[in-house]
């Protein structure tokens, strides 16, 4: 048995058994190459369901960018006298240059004054009820547990049962069910936004061949709706990690396509540091969006066959 042990040692030690030994290294390289190339991809395995699932501290948003040069005050008790003037449209004005500036416990006093007197008159202006949603929502989103989306949503929903067709309330909405994880919500809500926006409705969109080549991306007329043409790509993502086959790699193929429909029309815009700024996108789109960003065409590559 030792002999033969050594008749082995010395053969691969000999010149015929290095050129057989690199033989065989050289085989099982290529071997390992070609069942990599034509491997069966299971996305939904490969891609996790909700990308980071633990990290979204990096999301958090920035503090908001003062463009005012009046004091959170000065701004406070301008909101209150427009309010008092019946200047409606002067005083919203000051309570959104109050949420902009991050200024919440004033924006919520003047809104709480606005509401009681608009409830003692049976009326409410719908932007009112928005504006105190988006309050909620951005207290939400700054981790103040006493404040929910579904509170948010309450009021953008009351707001929009007066004002249907508003894209930004609508907006709002779609952004709310998406951080809620109700896709099919949020898709028929950015749905409608694109249709109000006038612009072309995914679904009219053929994708031949399914190619992920020479991808058509009109011009966005309105740019309001870029958020959701944003907002479809997202859901298109998160929809595709759950599918099979062909439909899973189509609806990869849509989340691109938006994705660079949106890069093509405002690239600094909807890149993370702006969003960040952006106070419709929740720590859940933003870290969702960045991971489509980051994500590559090639996914889509066709198994050889």
């Amino acid at each position: 048995m030792a002999q033969k042990n050594d008749n082995i040692i010395n053969f691969f030690n000999s010149v015929p058994g290095w050129i057989l030994s690199h033989l065989i290294a050289v085989l099982l390289t290529l071997c390992g190459v070609w069942l990599f190339q034509n491997r069966t991809l299971n996305y939904s395995k490969t891609i996790p369901l909700t990308p980071d699932p633990i990290n979204l501290e990096r999301y958090n948003k920035e503090k908001p960018i003062i463009y005012s040069a009046n004091t959170v005050e000065a701004e406070k008790k301008l909101a209150i006298e427009q309010f008092s003037k019946n200047d409606i449209q002067a005083g919203k004005k000051a309570i959104e240059s109050l949420l902009n500036r991050g200024a919440f416990l004033e924006a919520k006093e003047v809104l709480k004054i606005v509401k009681n007197v608009a409830n003692n008159n049976n009326f409410m202006d719908p932007d009112i009820d928005f504006l105190y949603g988006r309050l909620i929502w951005e207290l939400a989103q700054d981790g103040n547990r006493n404040y929910t989306v579904d509170e948010a949503l309450f009021f953008w929903e009351k707001a929009v049962s007066q004002n249907p067709d508003y894209v930004l309330y609508q907006n709002a909405i779609g952004f709310a069910y998406y951080t809620k994880g109700e896709l099919k919500k949020a898709y028929d809500t950015w749905f409608k936004v694109l249709k109000l926006s006038g612009e072309t409705l995914p679904e009219t969109e053929t994708l031949q061949n399914i190619s992920t080549q020479d991808i058509t991306t009109p011009a966005v007329e309105q740019k309001d709706a870029l958020n959701a043409y944003a907002g479809i790509g997202l859901v298109m993502m998160r929809s595709a990690q759950t599918s099979r086959g062909n439909e899973q790699r189509e609806r990869w193929l849509r989340a691109l396509q938006y994705r660079t429909k949106v890069m093509d029309e405002a690239a600094r815009e909807y890149h993370i540091p702006q969003l960040r700024q952006n106070w419709l996108w929740s720590r859940v789109a933003l870290r969702d969006w960045d991971f489509l960003m980051r994500t590559d065409w090639n996914i889509l590559r066709k198994r050889n066959n």
